[in-house]
């Protein structure tokens, strides 16, 4: 909810939006979807960092490359 309420609360609209999360077993699930129909004017990247919940502090060096790989 914190997102949403986030989303609801800035235009992000012509703004380029990466995602990025970590997650339980359920991966992604529908998170993608939700945030996309929360921003019909955002422009969302298709490259989405994910990691699991136990990944998620040993991810630096994915999170470097992957900032890397979109310019940053």
């Amino acid at each position: 909810m914190a997102l949403l309420s986030f989303l609801e609360n800035n235009d992000l609209s012509g703004k380029q939006v990466y995602l990025f999360c970590s997650h339980g077993t359920g991966g992604l699930a529908s998170s993608v979807d939700i945030i996309m129909e929360a921003l019909p004017d955002g422009k969302i990247s298709d490259n989405i960092f994910d990691c699991y919940e136990e990944e998620a502090a040993d991810s630096e060096e994915e999170i470097l490359k992957w900032l890397s790989d979109l310019g940053y």
